[in-house]
């Protein structure tokens, strides 16, 4: 079973992998984010230009071209998160679209020169409209060099899925991954509609978290660095990216293997989302075994209500209030005292973050 712990960024999906690390035969690889599958140019979008909407042979050789380009971030040293050697990863990668390539030349496409800066655009239509040309009319010979390449074709390739799974099987593998276990992983799917993604992996599961805008704001806002691809600062700005990322959410597509819960559930409602997450991925409550040691909601309670502990952004907070009502969290059902520094569940708050 592959496990997803999925949000939308900072919403509190590392609160699903905390709590999973407690319980036995659980694995929980979350040195990096698995976004393998619906990151831009990833497997999703080879689904899409070589599966579901090719066009000729145009389409499955730009997004194969891409993929590997993507692929190569896996080579930046230092600075980059990857859990799993990047030379394994490299080589899987290479074997996956090598399974998918229906036929290979060497050629030159649109694409070549119409994704590159207009003076390397320049140079390559020159290249195609003169040099090769007179190249090939004055030897009788095809002109095999830069800015020629390998062209791929990929339509409709047979066992497309069963390879992506073979894939992201190695990919888990080289990381780490061990498949006696229940494994879980950092953002394999994306929250807005995981179920896109189950196709490429086996026996998938998905936990999607969600957190309260106001919190949500101010911690990406004034406390969290790593907040920078979301809009920091500007509540008009935030409330736009807010609401649409929610309102795209595809419900009707969610099935019994998509389980959503907010953090503040989580936290306030601690034993009730325990069962239900239980329940949700066929756990046994005596393999909990060390409960509450990497998730505890007595630790994690600070970082709630941010709103009541970061001054000076009422306005700010209030914009939030009345346009993202729907998306509240009702801290008021839980009878947090006006000191904010005790609530009913005997949960204790500490007056400093």
């Amino acid at each position: 079973m592959i496990v997803g712990a999925c949000g939308f960024g900072g919403t509190g999906s590392s609160a699903v992998k905390d709590l999973l690390k407690e319980f036995e035969n659980i694995q929980v690889l979350d040195r990096a984010e698995s976004m393998f599958a619906f990151k831009v140019d990833g497997l999703q979008d080879l689904e899409y230009h070589l599966v579901k909407n090719y066009s000729r042979e145009i389409s499955s050789d730009a997004a194969i071209k891409r993929f590997l380009d993507a692929s190569k971030f896996a080579n930046v040293p230092f600075v980059k998160k990857l859990y799993m050697n990047p030379k394994k990863y490299k080589e899987d990668t290479n074997k996956f679209v090598q399974s998918i390539t229906q036929a290979s030349y060497v050629g030159m496409e649109n694409y070549d020169y119409e994704n590159c800066n207009e003076f390397n655009s320049f140079i390559r239509l020159f290249y195609k409209k003169f040099v090769i040309k007179y190249y090939e009319r004055l030897t009788n010979k095809q002109y095999k060099w830069w800015p020629m390449r390998k062209i791929r074709v990929s339509i409709m390739p047979e066992h497309f899925y069963d390879n992506a799974k073979i894939y992201m099987h190695n990919i888990i593998e080289n990381g780490g991954g061990d498949f006696s276990k229940t494994i879980v992983l950092d953002q394999p799917f994306e929250g807005n509609n995981p179920t896109q993604s189950f196709p490429f992996f086996e026996d998938p599961y998905a936990i999607v978290v969600d957190r309260d805008p106001r919190d949500l704001y101010l911690a990406s806002s004034y406390q969290w660095p790593d907040g920078m691809f979301m809009p920091r600062k500007n509540p008009e700005n935030f409330v736009k990216y807010y609401r649409r990322q929610r309102e795209c959410i595809k419900y009707d597509e969610d099935n019994e293997r998509v389980l959503r819960v907010n953090l503040e559930q989580m936290i306030f409602e601690y034993d009730k989302t325990l069962d239900l997450i239980v329940k949700f991925l066929g756990l046994k409550k005596e393999n909990h075994t060390s409960k509450q040691k990497y998730f505890n909601p007595e630790r994690s309670i600070k970082g709630t209500q941010l709103y009541k502990k970061i001054l000076g952004h009422d306005d700010e907070i209030k914009y939030i209030e009345n346009e993202l009502k729907d998306f509240l969290f009702d801290f008021e059902s839980y009878e947090i005292s006006k000191s904010n520094t005790e609530i009913n569940n005997g949960f204790k708050w500490d007056k400093e973050m």
